[in-house]
This record gives C-alpha cells, structure tokens and sequence, in this order.
C-alpha cells in the first residue's frame, strides 16, 4: 500500500471522526410581555442566526396584547419554535426559569422580547467559550443602542468602562477554536477578529460590569447551580443581576468587545430610559422595577442555604468564604437590630449556623462570622446550640 494513501486515509477518517461530534446546542429563551409589537423581529434574528445549532423558546407572560397573533404567525413560519404560555405576568425571572426548564441547549440566552440578535451573536459566544482555556460561566457581548430605527450608540456603559480598564487583559487565556465541518467552523475572519477582543473577569468580582440579559451566554451547568432558590418566584425583574453576579463571582466570565445584539430603547424600559450619557444615570436606581438589591440579597441568601453545593474542598471552602465576603450588601430592614442591616450576609449566618459548619467548618465559620462583626453573644449562643444537639 502507498504510504501518502494510508496518510490520506487516516487524515479523512479523523476529519470524519471530528464531524460526528457536533457543536453545542444553544437554547435562545425570548421572554415577552407586551411586546407582541416587536416579537416577531425578536424572533427572526434568532433564525437567522449565523450558528447553526440553535434551538428558540418564547415564554409569553399572560399578554394582553396582540401577542397571541402574532404567536400564532410565528408557529406557522417556524414551526420548530418552542412555545411556553403563563398564564399570568409573574415576571422576568419566573418566565425566564420556565424556559430553562423547557430548554436543551448546553448553553443558554435569555433574552428579551423587545430586543434584537445581531446574526453573528451566538456564534461569537460559542467560539468564545469553546476558545477560553479558563471555564467561565458566562460571555457577554456588548450592545447597540437603538431608538426607532436610529442606532445612536455602540457600546454599553459598564462593560465600555471595564474594557478600558484593561483589567481584563491576561495572556495564554485563548487558544482559538476550530471545529471540522465542512467548511469549517468558525469562518476564519471570525476567528481573527475575535481573538483581540476577550477580557476576562476573574472569580470574586462584584461589581456589575457586562450588558443585559441579551448580550449574555451562559453555560447551562453553572445557571443550575443558582436556579434552584425557591425565592426565584418572587424575583419580577433582576435575573441578569442575579446569574451574572452569582456565576461570575464563583467562577468567572468573559466581556466580548463586539456588539451582538441591539438593545431598544422605546420608552417602556426598565432600564435604560435613554441611551447612556457619561456620568449620568439612564434609570431610576431604586425606583419602580429596579429589583437588582433584591437580586442581591437572594443571592447571598442562596450561597448560605446552598453552603454544601459550593464547599466541596479546602481550596472551595476558602474560595466561599472569600466570595460571601465580596458580595455582602446592606439588609435594609428597619425593623432589624443595627448589626444584621448592616450586613445580609451577617443575618444569614447567624441563621445557618449549624449547616454552614457543617460545609465550611466551625473554625473558619466562627472566623467568618468574626469579620463580619457578629455580636460575640450571638455566635457563642450559635456555636452552644449546634453542640447541645444530640448526634443523629
């Protein structure tokens, strides 16, 4: 046998081999209330999406408008979309954990009704996740911003600051991805443009610096490891705080200098009532729908009940103190003595005691519980409790 044929042979059986592995699955959750107006471009830039494995869910939340028309124009030109119906207008977080739940893909989008994918968005945030040599959470591309037709600006404020930063400059976090089909994938130029423009940002950050729900990808296993906190049904708006801030913090994510989607800006907003100005802020921080505190609060709530999930080491156990220390917030509650508003996490590991030693240890909790000023009285009477119990 010539030996250039048994190459050529070999090379052929591994590329056939590479192709019977298919990309992942990307499953675009469209979460609408209202919006019957702008759903069906919402759901179009889904479809016409440069990746070719996708799969779009519509959570309608109990619309009184034209939705359910234009749903029903949507199931017939595109019959392979997903339709979950409530029955009433929970919320974004509610509709958002039903079409999680409805879902497939080993990634996911939330994404609202009222925005636009740009046709390259979830192939850039496949590449980029398949391409980073640190397993991040999450991606988050940046924005355009858009009123009626006019696109008036192409960045976001948040992420634009952590670009210039620099802060998110590391060497040897890429090594670019290419997967076999035929042509392969991803385009070369895609590739090549990419490559220049990742930042990443490293677990224990805490402070909001990506785009909105839109512009985020995230690994399906790391949103499970934060979706099953009860209090969710109660969380009307403020998902993206939620995730972002709770997956990011325990391990990282990604800023993608690229827009992938618009972002409308028409009025009816929660946030962003305008297109952002330098040093102005374009919402009303704390007024009607800003649940981003609220947000907070049940994320520290969820670390504490959920205090085995994230301690399964000693390095774990540290990396969850550490993390419990950066997310604190202020409780708020007039009604609670001084020490417990000052601190949420305070609060709730005064309340847990027993099941957080139990996963972080009784020295370093007590050390915790130390920095976080806990009376000396309250921890002594935790720390009696536990060990009057009789052993199971």
């Amino acid at each position: 046998m010539n030996i250039s044929d048994s190459k050529d042979s070999f090379a052929s059986r591994a590329i056939a081999l590479d192709r019977a592995f298919r990309l992942p699955l990307v499953s675009v959750v469209i979460v609408n209330y209202n919006y019957g107006r702008f759903l069906d471009q919402a759901v179009d830039s889904v479809f016409q999406q440069t990746y070719p494995q996708l799969e779009c869910i519509i959570v309608d939340n109990g619309s009184s408008d034209e939705t359910p028309m234009v749903l029903a124009g949507i199931a017939a030109r595109y019959p392979q979309a997903i339709l979950v119906r409530r029955s009433s207008n929970d919320g974004q977080t509610p509709a958002s954990l039903d079409g999680l739940a409805a879902a497939s893909g080993a990634y996911v989008i939330f994404m609202d009704a009222d925005d636009v994918l740009l046709a390259h968005a979830v192939e850039t945030h496949v590449f980029v996740h398949l391409s980073m040599r640190v397993h991040v959470g999450f991606t988050s591309g940046d924005m355009l911003q858009v009123i009626g037709d006019q696109i008036v600006l192409g960045t976001g404020e948040e992420l634009n600051r952590y670009v210039r930063s620099g802060k998110g400059l590391r060497r040897n976090v890429v090594r670019p991805y290419r997967h076999r089909l035929d042509p392969p994938w991803p385009p070369a130029s895609t590739a090549k443009s990419l490559v220049k423009k990742i930042h990443f940002v490293p677990p224990l950050s805490s402070k909001w610096v990506w785009s909105p729900t839109s512009g985020i990808c995230y690994r399906r296993d790391a949103l499970r490891l934060f979706s099953d906190n009860p209090e969710l049904a109660h969380l009307r708006t403020g998902t993206d705080m939620y995730f972002g801030c709770g997956i990011s913090a325990l391990c990282g994510s990604v800023i993608i200098d690229e827009p992938v989607f618009i972002y409308r800006i028409h009025g009816g907003n929660v946030y962003s009532r305008q297109p952002q100005l330098n040093h102005f802020i374009a919402f009303e921080a704390g007024g009607a729908g800003d649940s981003n505190h609220k947000s907070q609060l049940l994320l520290i709530d969820h670390l504490i009940a959920k205090a085995e999930r994230f301690c399964r080491s000693g390095w774990l156990r540290l990396h969850y103190a550490a993390l419990l220390i950066r997310i604190d917030q202020r409780d708020g509650d007039s009604r609670l003595p001084r020490w417990q508003r000052r601190s949420r996490t305070a609060r709730r590991l005064a309340e847990s005691y027993e099941s957080v030693a139990a996963a972080l240890g009784a020295r370093l909790t007590i050390l915790l519980m130390c920095w976080f000023r806990i009376p000396i009285g309250v921890i002594a009477t935790a720390v009696r409790k536990h060990n009057e119990k009789p052993a199971s």
